[in-house]
């Protein structure tokens, strides 16, 4: 019988095969797989009968509480001579080398934010892990990095090794 610590902030339900997960980042709520018993008690939530999967689903709901809690968090670089971005309502302008902008639609379980200086860096935030790091993936898929010059979306804190030129020599 493994368990995890259900954070104070957070306030869990269950009904019908249905756990309910509330806290300030917002409300998750995910059916629960049939093979599965789920105990909450004493501020901890226990997955009871798991067999082999037992620590999916514990590592699946710790997940969970830590995205209604405090959430996940992406960020993305520009880099890149006149590489910009802005978020018109619900788009997700991009200036990055094309001869037109670029013109993302931002999900709705997700909330994109821009740098106000340049807007070089690009802020992906959700209550699932999974989408924002989707998120981020479709975005840095429209420029993916240069290796060449270095131009192009990068993931924070991602070091691209550049090549060679052909006249630099073997």
């Amino acid at each position: 019988m493994l368990s995890v610590a259900v954070p104070k902030n957070v306030q869990l339900a269950m009904a019908n095969g249905f756990l309910q997960f509330t806290g300030p980042e917002g409300t998750l709520i995910k059916k629960t797989s049939s093979t599965i018993k789920v105990a909450y008690y004493d501020s901890r939530l226990y997955v009871l009968n798991g067999g082999y999967r037992t620590n999916f689903f514990l590592s699946l709901f710790r997940g969970y509480l830590i995205g209604v809690s405090k959430g996940y968090r992406r960020k993305l670089r520009l880099a890149g001579v006149g590489f910009r971005a802005s978020v018109n309502v619900d788009q997700l302008v991009l200036k990055i080398g094309f001869s037109h902008e670029v013109i993302y639609a931002i999900p709705k379980d997700v909330v994109i934010q821009c740098s106000k200086v340049k807007g070089t860096v690009i802020i992906i935030r959700g209550k699932e892990r999974q989408r924002v790091n989707q998120v981020a993936s479709e975005i840095r898929a429209l420029r993916q990095p240069d290796f060449y010059k270095g131009k192009g979306i990068h993931y924070d804190g991602e070091v691209i090794k550049l090549k060679k030129g052909k006249r630099e020599g073997a």
